[in-house]
């Protein structure tokens, strides 16, 4: 394996595996009864849509998407959403996360986490799991959304392309995505991927 300078992470089944049970209470306790099975039939639904429009985080037109669906869903009640994910979303990391960042920054390399998802909810929980520490920058779906340019540009910064790898677990929005910025990338196919490739860092 190459010697790269920044290693660009990917968040949910990368770097951290989500248990979201939680998340239907939170459903439950705000919204009304008759509408609750049908929302959480489509609310996946809304989240692809939204991306499929987005390059970046626009409250408005997430509100339009659940209006596209039926529901009626405020700007104050997504705010307490995305606070409510990120203080009770239950996680893991998958082996091998803490011992590849220690060596990364032992060994003076940057790392960048890059998720489509939104502050509110993603930097909680890399503080909760003790991994933003390590984390010299995190770029969300507030900045730019994968796999548009725009997010890896921000990711890559001044570093040179040939010095960045995209580390992911999506085949478009991280590996095709980091292609198409002109980087490197190396799949996340399982939980044990992440500890394969810190043993090839190590390694090389």
């Amino acid at each position: 394996m190459k010697d790269y300078d920044k290693y660009i992470f990917d968040l949910d089944y990368t770097l951290l595996i989500p248990n979201w049970s939680k998340e239907k209470k939170f459903f439950e306790d705000n919204l009304e009864p008759s509408i609750l099975e049908d929302f959480l039939s489509k609310k996946e639904l809304v989240i692809d849509k939204f991306y499929s429009e987005a390059k970046k985080y626009d409250v408005e037109l997430l509100i339009s998407c659940f209006k596209f669906y039926g529901f009626n869903i405020s700007e104050k009640l997504i705010h307490k959403w995305l606070v409510y994910q990120g203080e009770n979303i239950i996680d893991t990391h998958p082996k091998g996360v803490r011992e590849l960042f220690g060596y990364l920054k032992n060994n003076n390399k940057s790392i960048v986490v890059l998720t489509s998802w939104f502050r509110e909810t993603q930097v909680p929980r890399l503080r909760k799991m003790g991994l933003y520490e390590y984390i010299d920058e995190v770029i969300t779906g507030d900045d730019a959304i994968k796999p548009h340019l725009e997010a890896f540009l921000l990711a890559i910064g001044d570093t040179p392309k040939d010095k960045c790898i995209m580390i992911g677990n999506d085949q478009k929005d991280d590996i095709d995505g980091a292609k198409n910025a002109g980087i490197d990338s190396y799949f996340i196919k399982d939980e044990n991927s992440l500890y394969e490739f810190y043993q090839k860092v190590r390694n090389r």
